[in-house]
């Protein structure tokens, strides 16, 4: 019987707040698969780890991430996070090292939603000097992210975040011809348009088919029954409960 993967979105956003330290260390604690948080670039070429293109919603400071320096990021601090300041990937990676939880690494783009130059080399050298390139997978909405890490680091497991209004709009045989040609290895929607035909369609082509945004819990349910590769949430704590009570009642 499929055992849905649990990705704890941003650490646990609802839980413990949104891409924080302490969100990251009680995820550990957690019998989850992965950890899902997102990237950007500082002005001086630090990657740290925040959602929004811009500081104004999660954090006391505001103007775009890219635009300040580690330095002055450092100085700010997130929002229901008890005051920490926010983490960069290479503090995510030491913390999660040695763990039995998989990074589920977001690539994020810029304010105009256009990726940011060497964001991918930039990437896979902190996965590599932290020792966690084995222990990553990555996701992208970006198209362009994603061949770009196809062509530089095949043998990375990458997920293609499809738009909630993709699905509909490419079609499921198109829409797997995309993915094939930007050689993902999962297909991911939005947990409200899956589909049981477009699933058989993707796992026939030898893709996984997994979703995002199950963060309640008629929609951790929902996930559940589709039978997904992996879903991301922002309840990990709810979403173990609830799949546990799943896989008790399929197997009785």
């Amino acid at each position: 019987m499929m055992k849905s993967q649990i990705a704890s979105h941003r650490g646990g956003t609802l839980v413990w707040g949104e891409n924080c330290r302490r969100a990251f260390e009680n995820t550990l604690n957690l019998p989850v698969e992965l950890v899902e948080f997102d990237v950007h670039p500082s002005k001086d070429g630090i990657l740290v780890v925040h959602h929004d293109a811009t500081l104004d919603r999660t954090t006391d400071m505001t103007g775009p991430v890219n635009a300040k320096t580690w330095q002055e990021l450092a100085q700010g601090s997130v929002n229901h996070s008890g005051g920490q300041r926010m983490m960069t990937l290479e503090e995510l990676c030491e913390l999660y090292r040695g763990s039995d939880i998989v990074l589920r690494l977001e690539i994020k783009a810029d304010v105009n939603k256009v990726p940011y130059p060497g964001v991918v080399e930039k990437v896979l050298a902190t996965l590599e000097k932290t020792g966690m390139f084995g222990q990553t997978i990555i996701s992208s909405f970006n198209c362009e992210v994603l061949a770009e890490l196809a062509d530089k680091a095949p043998e990375l497991f990458t997920i293609w975040l499809m738009q909630r209004n993709m699905p509909r709009l490419l079609g499921t045989e198109f829409a797997i011809s995309l993915a094939h040609s930007m050689k993902v290895n999962e297909i991911s929607v939005h947990v409200t348009q899956l589909d049981i035909d477009a699933k058989a369609q993707v796992l026939a082509s030898g893709l996984k088919y997994g979703c995002y945004g199950a963060h309640s819990a008629d929609l951790i349910q929902t996930a559940l029954e589709h039978g997904v590769h992996a879903f991301t949430t922002d309840r990990p704590d709810l979403a173990i409960t609830l799949r546990n009570a799943f896989m008790l009642e399929k197997a009785s």
